[in-house]
């Protein structure tokens, strides 16, 4: 796995993590297949962390409903190794994961930690 998407991953996953308001953003689910949910495209987290998480669809399984995200590299990546890879193609998919939405995890925190790990996990999968 390419040591710039993993490092990128660690920074993203402190981004949701260190307010809860995103944290929650992310728990929940809340948000339109396709459309960016974290981080937001302005500012200077969007190129320092060089990542994004965009919303996939929502789904049902064993009578729960989970909402797929995707893992894509930004094109405005301050880091080098990331913006080459998006210049390539900013639409490919990194790794995802799945999270469940409804009914709502009794703690988030964990649930953020096991879903980053996910991530972490399809990546080293899709890179090997």
């Amino acid at each position: 796995m390419s040591r710039a998407i993993k490092d990128g991953l660690q920074k993203l996953q402190q981004y949701v993590t260190s307010t809860k308001s995103r944290l929650t953003k992310i728990v929940n689910g809340q948000g339109d297949a396709g459309t960016r949910a974290v981080p937001a495209q302005t500012g200077k987290d969007d190129a320092e962390i060089g990542l994004r998480l965009d919303y996939g669809d929502k789904f049902t399984k064993s009578g729960k409903e989970y909402r797929r995200y995707k893992l894509q590299v930004n094109k405005q990546a301050a880091n080098p190794t990331l913006k080459a890879m998006a210049a390539k193609n900013s639409h490919k998919v990194w790794a995802e994961a799945d999270l469940q939405i409804n009914p709502a995890p009794d703690n988030a925190d964990q649930v953020a930690a096991d879903f980053f790990s996910d991530l972490e996990k399809d990546l080293d999968a899709k890179t090997k």
